[in-house]
């Protein structure tokens, strides 16, 4: 999974395909462990870059919806 990081961590070298286990924000991962990139992402570490990736769209409450 690709993966970019948001903030600067140590992680596992091995499952990130990297050298070091320190990690700094802004680095992207193309061959990360899927599940591994999945833990980063749910903690917020890191976000996905895969270009099949969407935008999230937020439903826009109507006036008759408002409390």
């Amino acid at each position: 999974m690709k993966i970019r990081t948001l903030w600067g961590f140590e992680g596992n070298a091995a499952k990130l395909g990297t050298d070091s286990d320190r990690v700094r924000a802004g680095v992207v991962f193309d061959e990360a462990d899927d599940e591994y990139a999945h833990v980063l992402i749910g903690k917020g570490l890191a976000e996905e870059v895969d270009g099949k990736t969407t935008p999230k769209a937020n439903k826009q409450a109507k006036p008759e919806e408002n409390k």
